[in-house]
């Protein structure tokens, strides 16, 4: 038998972004990340995880939205895919192409995950 989208979204999102999705539905936008997101785009073949993750971080940093950009540098180190040295040498390189701004929210982002981790 062949996993369902909904338990291969659960099983991403707990293995890339450490969140624990509910199988039932919650709300159209909670079933969406967990069936579109996790359970048909990122488990689709042609781009390893990692990857994945990297093109992630560029897209949510890109929007300077702290809750996301937080969520995914979480993500990213958590999983073990990406270091945090990897981490400080793509805000700077971030930061020559889309603006010192939006890779502040990224360094911030990350100060805060690295205290988390270390406490």
């Amino acid at each position: 038998m062949t996993e369902s989208r909904t338990e291969i979204g659960m099983e991403l999102a707990r293995e890339i972004a450490s969140v624990q999705l509910p199988s039932f539905s919650t709300t159209p936008m909670a079933d969406a990340a967990r069936d579109f997101v996790f359970g048909e785009v990122w488990s689709r073949p042609g781009l390893d995880k990692r990857s994945r993750l990297w093109i992630t971080l560029a897209c949510v940093v890109a929007t300077g939205a702290p809750v996301p950009v937080k969520t995914y540098a979480r993500a990213a180190v958590k999983s073990g895919l990406v270091t945090m040295a990897e981490m400080r040498e793509f805000v700077l390189h971030f930061a020559m192409y889309q603006g010192f701004p939006k890779a502040t929210v990224m360094e911030t982002a990350l100060s805060e995950v690295e205290t988390e981790m270390a406490g």
